[in-house]
Order: structure tokens, then sequence, then C-alpha cells
């Protein structure tokens, strides 16, 4: 190519650009949109370890993960052989789901533990806008029992907020306050303030056990642990309550003085929320829980049927100092 040539390519490349300016001053402008992808956050793989792993890895938060408890099943299977009595355990780990259940499914004697149930179930009414807890309520003679708790000691006609009154029943696990509370669903047309939550926590209410007579109303008199482990995580989790209502149930049952039974053995400054239940003239005891170990929840739910609560209160504390260190040390 010769420079004659090359010199009429250079000009008319500038020609050609000076037009284009040129036409450029003369053609209206249309708007145009331009739509730009957010560029993706970027990593520097010479710089960050393992930049392309799962961060819950990366991070550590595996040690907090426990797959084998088949050691501490074998364990609590010895403790329990040490005991007359027929003994029940569930134990759930809340990091990765692992449980271990011993006559886990077997009934017994509710007792108290249905007022966990019962305030589930009045938050619940709360928030369906059915019920405030700033309402007052006068307690009724009706309401009055002195078998479990102080509150009967007041007498009839004392004022209360209802949310005074699950807190009461929830701390003291006082028979009063649940006596008003479901005078309370009754006075706003719920008659049965259990079937509901039962039911969504998988507890059939239609169980031989739970109706003597067809036809007749549940009594909810008995339960198992599993049923019992449901409603500590449906609290756990906030899946039946919102966060605020469920986090101030299992607030209202860290702050129990029954401390005899899974509390017994566990160290100092570990929160434990949880709830027992004491049917004495069955010979049938439990007490069920969340404990927030370090990084390292679960729940425990234990029972005992036949002999004396001193006796059942050793069997929990055992086994709930076992599951601690388990827990701990592994």
């Amino acid at each position: 190519m010769g420079y004659r040539t090359v010199g009429l390519i250079i000009l008319g490349s500038v020609l050609l650009l000076g037009t284009g300016i040129a036409l450029e001053m003369f053609v209206p402008r249309t708007s145009v949109k331009i739509v730009t992808t957010p560029a993706a956050p970027h990593v520097d793989v010479n710089t960050v370890k393992h930049s392309y792993i799962n961060p819950t890895v990366t991070s550590n938060l595996g040690k907090h993960f426990i797959i084998n408890f088949l050691p501490l099943k074998n364990q609590l299977t010895e403790i329990q052989k040490k005991y007359l009595q027929k003994t029940y355990v569930y134990f759930a780990y809340l990091n990765n789901g692992s449980w271990v259940g011993l006559n886990e499914r077997d009934l017994f004697v509710a007792a108290s533990t249905v007022k966990v149930p019962l305030a589930m179930t009045l938050f619940k009414a709360v928030e369906d806008g059915k019920l405030k807890l700033t309402d007052s309520y006068s307690l009724d003679e009706l309401d009055l029992d002195e078998r479990f708790g102080d509150l009967y000691k007041v007498g009839a006609d004392k004022q209360f907020s209802v949310e005074e009154l699950v807190k009461i029943m929830l701390e003291q696990s006082d028979n009063t306050a649940m006596n008003a509370v479901l005078t309370i669903f009754k006075k706003i047309g719920v008659d049965d303030p259990f079937a509901e939550v039962y039911a969504a926590m998988g507890w059939q209410a239609s169980n031989i056990d739970l109706i003597p007579d067809i036809g007749s109303a549940p009594t909810y008199q008995e339960i198992h642990l599993k049923a019992l482990t449901n409603m500590f995580l449906a609290l756990y989790n906030a899946t039946y309550l919102n966060l605020d209502h469920s986090e101030q149930i299992l607030t209202y049952l860290s702050n129990t003085p029954f401390n005899d039974k899974i509390v017994a053995d566990i160290p100092d400054g570990i929160t434990v929320s949880h709830k027992i239940g004491v049917a004495t003239n069955k010979e049938t005891f439990s007490d069920c829980s969340i404990i927030y170990a370090p990084n390292r929840n679960y729940v425990l739910c234990l029972g005992s049927n036949g002999g004396d609560e001193k006796r059942a209160a050793q069997f929990m504390a055992e086994v709930s100092k076992a599951v601690y260190q388990y827990v701990i040390n592994n």
C-alpha cells in the first residue's frame, strides 16, 4: 500500500468523524433509558482465604454442631435403670435438630404443664384483637385455689390486669391465676382455649385418652414429652406467636423459683426457661425446659411416674447434669 492510499484512508476517517459530529449537532436527541446491572460484591480471592466456601463453615460455627448423641443416649439409659419409677426423657439439640428420646411418647398426667399452652392461647387472643393485656379482671370466689400458689390469699374481688395474671400463672405456677385466665376466656366466648394451640403442636384432642366419653369435652389431663417439646420449640422459634409475645412467655418461665429438678445442677448464670408439672396424688412429676447454654441451646423435657417428688427430682437433676456436661464438652 502506497503513501497516497494511506493518506486517503486517514483523510476519509477524519472526514467521516467530522461529518458524524456535524450531523449529531443537527439530529434531535431522543431519551434513552439505560439500565445497568449492579455489580456483584467483589471478593478478592487473593486476600480472603477460602472465599468460595460457605461462611458458616469458615467462621468456625461448625464447632457448635454436635451430630453424635448416641453416647449420651446410652448414658441416659443407664441413669434410667437406677430408678424404679417409670421415667421419660426427651432432649433436642437446637443447633442442628439432633434428639434423644426415652418413653417420650408415653402419656402421663399433664398437671401444671397445661399453663404453657394456656398462656400461648391468651397471647394469641391478644394478637387477634380479642383481648388486651391491659384489660382488668376481678378475682371471682370460684377462681380461688389453694392447691398451688398463693394468689388465693388475696381473696375475691381483687383486681389484676390480664398481663399480671398470666405472669403469676407462669412464674409461680399459680392455680388461682390459671382459673382466672380460664374465666376470662369464657367471658370472651372461648370455651376451649386449648384446642387450637394443641392442634398446632400436633396434639390430637380426639385422642381416646383425652376424651373418656364420646361427645364430652377434652380434659387435657394427659400429655407426652414430645407434645410439650413442640410447645417450647414453637416459642423458641416464634412460629405460633409473634417475637415479642414468644419472648415474653419464655422470660416469665425463666423467672420461676422451682430449681430442684432440671435446674438443680445447671451452673449459675445459665438461663433456663422451664415449666414444672406436679400431680402428687398421681405420683407424677415433670419439668420441660430450654437451657440457654453458651452457643449451644437445647430443649430438655423430663417426667417421672411412681414414687415421691424427691425421687423424681433426683432423677431429673442427674439427667440434666449429664446432658449439660455432654453438650458443653463435645
